[in-house]
């Protein structure tokens, strides 16, 4: 599998000569791929079941579009979650007790409290409470009509978002329960809607995990034996299809495509894309503003990297829902790279100072791994700058903190000779 970092990709005008800078290896800390790839797992089977089955014409669901419940996921995604909190809990479940669309939502308020910082686990357990909930409603419906679709729908959904919460907290056994208790409601789901693209989402979403994970993790290979056979090529046209058409799921669509370009099918191009869709369309969303930063800057299109990291920044110091101080860690790291490739030295120390600051004030593994190399650039800026007695502290200091790729054996080799823009 391919990671384009920073200094793999400068061709852009505006960054012309980025690796002159440095040669880091993986020059940003990278999600945990086991844990990701599990909980993807336990997705793609839950997707399954998720995908199918014929609609009651009766029901409340996400058969047809209704703008109230868009209004509603409109506001999750923008990162409103008191005020979505309070639609689904006041408008849906209050007037449709009985339906599980309601509490399903409400779960993906507390899902997106968590997604926007992994790291926090403070969420965890009021999402566990909901997506129980979103389960029991469904399981009332299912005793009562046994192909009852929505039940089908969202008790699929409920069960595949906790496998992949379970999988990114490295719970890997229950992560790997939910995936398999998915395969009942496989058999139930008989018919897919043909007019309806948001339920490709689930289909495409299968169909293509279903052929890549495997190859990346051979300990799944004996449970997708088990299983239909995936079909990458279909699985990606499916969730193009929904990110063209779909209604309720276009952006759920637009989102893993841009995951799925980023980190299997090595084109950051088509995953700056998709990023860039969901970034006009939710301007307010955190995550996806810190994905098209960080993309944007991996592809070496700086200037416009550095303008979205600078926003980052602000919208921190403001507080703003989900821009915490992790993601500014990543984007003052970044702004104090490109301030350095400017030769802008004392705008440069300070980013980095920043960065070495919050990261070890934090304490998060991924947050020591930004310090170090701060540390790096700082104790190579300080070089530039004829502060030699400095430089030798921060490359002291890289070699007491984590490893990222190369940045010890960089930190060793700038100790013994000061860095110099023509190494």
């Amino acid at each position: 599998m391919r990671r384009t970092t920073v200094n793999q990709a400068n061709h852009d005008p505006d960054f012309t000569g980025a690796h002159d800078i440095v040669a880091v290896t993986d020059a940003s800390p990278r999600i945990r791929w086991p844990r990701a790839m599990a909980a993807l797992l336990v997705f793609c089977l839950a997707c399954r079941a998720f995908a199918s089955g014929m609609v009651q014409p009766d029901e409340y669901t996400l058969r047809t579009f209704n703008p109230q419940i868009q209004d509603g996921i409109d506001l999750v995604y923008d990162l409103r979650l008191d005020e979505a909190e309070e639609f689904f809990q006041e408008e849906i479940i209050a007037v449709h007790p009985d339906q599980p669309i309601g509490y399903f939502f409400l779960a993906m308020v507390s899902w997106w409290r968590i997604l926007i910082d992994m790291d926090d686990t403070t969420h965890d357990a009021e999402f566990h409470r909901r997506i129980e909930a979103c389960i029991r409603v469904c399981d009332r419906r299912l005793d009562a009509d046994p192909d009852n679709f929505d039940a089908i729908l969202f008790k699929g959904g409920a069960i595949g978002f906790r496998g992949r919460l379970r999988g990114g907290r490295g719970q890997y056994l229950r992560a790997a329960a939910d995936g398999l208790r998915s395969l009942p409601l496989l058999e139930k789901s008989r018919a897919l809607e043909p007019e309806n693209s948001d339920i490709l989402f689930g289909q495409g979403i299968y169909n293509y995990f279903a052929e890549v994970i495997p190859r990346e993790i051979r300990v799944v290979r004996p449970i997708m034996m088990l299983l239909p056979a995936g079909n990458r090529e279909l699985g990606l046209e499916q969730l193009r299809e929904v990110a063209r058409r779909g209604q309720y799921a276009r952006a759920e669509a637009d989102y893993f495509l841009a995951q799925i370009h980023t980190l299997y099918e090595e084109d950051l191009l088509a995953a700056r894309t998709h990023l860039q869709r969901l970034h006009r369309r939710y301007a307010e969303n955190s995550l996806f503003h810190l994905r098209l930063a960080r993309t944007t800057a991996e592809l070496g299109h700086w200037q416009h990297a550095v303008r979205l990291y600078r926003e980052w920044v602000d919208r921190s110091l403001e507080h703003r829902t989900g821009y915490h101080v992790h993601g500014r860690l990543e984007a003052l790291y970044y702004l104090g790279r490109y301030a350095l490739y400017e030769n802008r030295l004392e705008e440069a120390a300070a980013s980095f100072a920043m960065v070495d600051s919050l990261g070890q004030a934090t304490q998060r593994p991924r947050d020591l791994q930004y310090a170090a190399l701060a540390n790096l650039m700082l104790g190579m800026t300080r070089d530039l700058q004829g502060q030699r007695e400095q430089a030798l502290k921060h490359y002291d200091t890289v070699r007491r903190l984590p490893r990222l790729g190369n940045s010890h054996d960089l930190a060793r080799e700038y100790s013994r000779q000061p860095y110099t823009r023509q190494r």
